[in-house]
Parts: C-alpha cells; sequence; structure tokens
C-alpha cells in the first residue's frame, strides 16, 4: 500500500524541525496547515483566479510540496488544508444573509498510521517561513470564492422577485458597486501574485465610495424598521401612506422600494467581501499581528454586517405581515396598489430567505480547503464542484 504524504507547515515561528508528535500537536492546536498533493483531481470548475508561477504564493506552495519528492503534473492537484474554517462560517451570512449548510469538502482529512508528515521546515526553511503567508492569502482567496457565490446566487433571488424592475440600480450607484467588485477582484489578482497587498490603496477610493454607499443604506434601513415598527400597533395600514413613510413622496413607489432592498442587500454583501480583503491587509502590513487575532477581529466585523442582513429581511417579515388596503378605512376590499404592495413585500420576503448553497470549503473538524491545479500559468484555484 502506497503510503500517502502530507506536508505540514507551521504558522508559529519554530527554530528546530519538528517530529511527528509535535506536527500531530500543532495540527491540534490550529497551529499549522496541511499541503496534500492529490492524484485524481475532483469535479471541480476553474474560478477564473490564477496564482501565477513566478509570484511569492506559487513559489511558497511549490517549495513545501517539492519535499515529497515528485514534480508536480497536470494531473496533480494541491489541496491546502489550513485552520480558518470559523471565518468562512462567519461569512457565509454576512454575504449570502444565511445558507442551507456548509458542504463538506471532498476527500478524506484525517491522519491515519499510513500518513508520512513532512516538515515545511527542510533545507533553506524557506517553506516553513512561508507559513503565514499561505494562510492569508488562501484565506482572502477562499473568501473571495464564497463570496462571488454567494452574492449571485441571492441576487438572482432578489432579481426573479422583482417582476416589474429590469435593473434595480440607478447608474451613479451601480457605477460604485461595480467598480467596488472589479477593484476586489483586482486585489485579489494582485495578491496571489505578489502575496501583498500594495494595490489596495489604489481600491481606497471605490472601498471608500462602497462604505459610504452601505451607510446611507444602513440609516435606511434603520428608517424602515422604525416605520414597521410603529406601524405595527394598528390595524388597517393605508397603502400609499405606508410607501409616503418608508420613501418619501416618490413616483413608482413600489419599484423605488424593490430597488433599494435590491441595492442594500448588494452593498452589505460586497461591503462583507472587501472587510476580508481589507483584514488581509492589515496582517501583511503589520506580521506581528497573527492569524487568530485577524479571524477574531474578522469575525466581529462580520457579525454587524450578519445582523444587518438580518435586519433587512426581518423588516421585510414585518411589512409582509402588516394589514395594508387601499383605504384609511377598515374596509375588507382593498386596490389595486395595495394587493401590488403586499405582493411586493411577500416576494421580496421570500428572496431574503432563499438561502443559497454553501460551496464545499469545510473539512468535518470546520477547516477550509483550497484546491489548486497546476497549469502552464501558475496555480489555478478551482471552484469545488456543488452537488
Amino acid at each position: 500500500m502506497e503510503t500517502e504524504e502530507a506536508v505540514v507547515v507551521p504558522l508559529i515561528r519554530m527554530d528546530v524541525e519538528p517530529s511527528r508528535e509535535q506536527m500531530l500537536q500543532m495540527l491540534l492546536d490550529r497551529e499549522a496547515l496541511v499541503i496534500h498533493r492529490v492524484p485524481a483531481p475532483i469535479p471541480g470548475v476553474t474560478s477564473g483566479m490564477v496564482a501565477q508561477t513566478s509570484g511569492a504564493f506559487a513559489k511558497s506552495v511549490g517549495q513545501a510540496v517539492s519535499q515529497i519528492g515528485r514534480t508536480a503534473s497536470s494531473g496533480d492537484m494541491y489541496r491546502l488544508v489550513l485552520p480558518t474554517g470559523s471565518v468562512a462560517r462567519d461569512l457565509v451570512p454576512a454575504v449570502g444573509g444565511g445558507f442551507r449548510g456548509m458542504v463538506r469538502a471532498a476527500g478524506t482529512t484525517k491522519f491515519s498510521g499510513q500518513v508520512r508528515l513532512i516538515p515545511a521546515v527542510a533545507g533553506a526553511g524557506a517553506a516553513f517561513a512561508a507559513g503565514p503567508l499561505i494562510a492569508t492569502v488562501a484565506l482572502a482567496v477562499g473568501g473571495e470564492m464564497l463570496a462571488q457565490h454567494q452574492i449571485n446566487k441571492k441576487l438572482d433571488s432578489i432579481k426573479n422577485a422583482i417582476h416589474g424592475v429590469t435593473d434595480f440600480l440607478n447608474a451613479q450607484d451601480r457605477a460604485i458597486l461595480i467598480t467596488a467588485d472589479q477593484e476586489a477582484r483586482k486585489v485579489v489578482g494582485y495578491l496571489l501574485d505578489q502575496a501583498n497587498l500594495p494595490g489596495i490603496a489604489a481600491a481606497s477610493h471605490s472601498f471608500a465610495d462602497l462604505a459610504n454607499l452601505t451607510n446611507r443604506r444602513i440609516e435606511q434601513l434603520d428608517r424602515w424598521s422604525h416605520v414597521t415598527t410603529r406601524q405595527g400597533g394598528r390595524g388597517h395600514v393605508n397603502a400609499t401612506g405606508l410607501m409616503v413613510e418608508l420613501l418619501g413622496k416618490v413616483d413608482n413607489p413600489v419599484q423605488e422600494f424593490e430597488r433599494l432592498v435590491g441595492q442594500t442587500y448588494e452593498a452589505l454583501a460586497l461591503r462583507a467581501r472587501v472587510l476580508v480583503l481589507e483584514k488581509v491587509a492589515a496582517e501583511f502590513s503589520n506580521p506581528s499581528l497573527a492569524l487568530p487575532h485577524v479571524e477574531q477581529v474578522l469575525r466581529g466585523e462580520l457579525s454587524v454586517i450578519a445582523d444587518r442582513q438580518s435586519q433587512l429581511a426581518s423588516v421585510l417579515d414585518d411589512l409582509s405581515a402588516l394589514e395594508v388596503d387601499g383605504s384609511k378605512l377598515p374596509i375588507v376590499m382593498a386596490g389595486k396598489r395595495s394587493i401590488e404592495v403586499r405582493t411586493s413585500f411577500g416576494r421580496l420576503a421570500r428572496a431574503l430567505h432563499a438561502a443559497p448553497d454553501g460551496l464545499p470549503l469545510l473539512t468535518d473538524s470546520d477547516e477550509s480547503v483550497l484546491e489548486l491545479s497546476p497549469t502552464a500559468k501558475g496555480l489555478e484555484v478551482l471552484t469545488p464542484h456543488v452537488v
């Protein structure tokens, strides 16, 4: 029987090569990551993210895996197992507004007696020193892949609910969100190539615009919560008066409300995605910050966004529960406008509660898994196959 081999890359400083027992203890204490070479790739598609061969991340991974003593081929796949699963779980509700359940990554990550653990401190120790680099880059890349998946799934659900609006963003706000999305993708690409983030400075203006837009939508969300709380204690609610309270006097209030709900969701989701990149940037600019510290900060900030996502869904739930009619009098027969208002609230509430699938990024021990496939250009990041 062929012995499986895995490289153990410490995330803490070590002056001597660890024994097998020490490596197992580091893995138990979440102080190391593991890199396997898997001969037969599992079903997966490219994420569009490639770590160039000349880049620091690809070099670091290559140096670590080279200690197994076999040259990588296009038929191989690298599987990185990192102690960052808690961040992945925190990112899911912050980005997607909920999830059906994080799917477990394919392949076992348990270490039996047949597994040969190889410390990544042999030779010059370059791969050993790169442990924090590999971990933080993988954290950002995994988060980006998960975020894009979640946002696309939920936006599809929202767009399907908004039958009367072909584009729920006005030109200026759409430009802010599109630009921030593009800059986030550039930052991740630079991170994969150079393993540092000076490029994030170029994105700072776009990210600041996104933060301002998000704050405006949060302020409006708080006003909506106040309106629903006040109206919830009444009996019948006049449809026209309710929409004026929510939006002020605007043309096509139902479409405007749907537009703002969709925009609020996307701004919050994209802000969560950018937060991960900003905190990883802080890790690179301050090497004294440990990965657990970055995770702790992320958990706190992402939980705030997750709460806002829940608040948005709660507002729609409360609006759907109101007895909206077309008159200030408690009449049973509602007019066309009140029916339109109630229908819109119901559709949006269902869309916000539609939980996107989670990508298979976690092990049974809540560790993150990132899969890389060697190509002529470099290490191609694979998007795990969703069953």
